[in-house]
């Protein structure tokens, strides 16, 4: 369904409008994805697409990857930029519809959760670019399941969008409002085994802990970490080692490290390298 675009009031370019100035948030029920690699992304991924905003140079090469049903409106490459106001995009946008996400025992309600599973959660999170970093991290190391918590920057806005580099559209995203209860229920009811990143004086050394089964990392605020509350609800605390001096890590980098760990060593039989 290709449509020419000529003028930057025609209103089917309203989710793309002035889009420097704001940012489709989870109710408006659309988010947005810039650039040729994310709209790839998106055009592969489960998320439906309300439409494609193409410079027409883009059109032979999108064209296979997007649905009959999507519309594709084309219009020269001035008037994107003058809609947008940037020119991050490349001339390539896209409005995917975002569904509710599901809350915690809705998502395992329809999915199991296997002894290999790796879950993060995130609380009070606020910066969309480490949300986009973290979310990138655990598509790396494969933890597929994120619980996003209160306080937390929204996963598909554009900013956590493009760090992630797309990559939050291929990872079971579900809703947390109530983070201690839901650590609660993931171990009681699908015995996986809970840690809190702290620096707290009960937290273990990252190096002692091993696993057996499904986990679930539970990160915070950089500034305040983690409430007393849901430090409580999880079943262990761990730290990572650093250096004299240095009391802290951005919590994009922890988060990468702890999954690396959990991921890739703490799985390893005892003894090998």
């Amino acid at each position: 369904m290709e449509s020419t675009i000529d003028s930057i009031d025609d209103p089917r370019l309203a989710p793309y409008r002035d889009m420097r100035h704001k940012n489709w948030i989870e109710r408006s029920g659309w988010f947005i994805a810039e650039g040729p690699l994310l709209v790839e992304r998106l055009l592969h991924s489960g998320y439906r697409c309300h439409s494609v905003l193409l410079d027409r140079k883009y059109y032979d090469r999108f064209r296979p990857l997007i649905g009959p049903d999507v519309p594709v409106l084309l219009c020269d490459h001035a008037l994107i930029e003058s809609l947008v106001g940037f020119n991050f995009h490349r001339g390539v946008l896209a409005c995917g519809i975002r569904p509710p996400l599901p809350t915690t025992e809705q998502a395992f309600a329809s999915m199991p959760c296997s002894p290999a599973d790796t879950l993060v959660a995130l609380y009070g999170i606020q910066d969309p670019e480490n949300v986009g970093g973290i979310l990138r991290s655990c598509a790396a190391m494969g933890a597929g399941h994120v619980l996003i918590g209160r306080g937390c920057a929204d996963p598909l806005s554009r900013r956590a969008l493009r760090v992630s580099m797309g990559n939050a559209l291929k990872l079971n995203l579900m809703r947390s409002l109530d983070l201690a209860l839901d650590l609660i229920w993931l171990h009681e009811t699908l015995g996986v085994t809970t840690y809190a990143a702290t620096l707290t004086p009960r937290a273990r050394p990252l190096e002692s802990v091993g696993r057996d089964g499904p986990v679930c990392l539970v990160l915070g605020n950089e500034r305040h970490g983690l409430p007393a509350s849901i430090e409580d609800a999880c079943r262990e605390s761990v730290c990572i080692a650093m250096a004299d001096g240095v009391d802290s890590l951005n919590v994009c980098v922890a988060a990468g490290i702890l999954m690396h760990y959990f991921c890739r060593i703490a799985t390893r039989p005892s003894g090998s390298l």
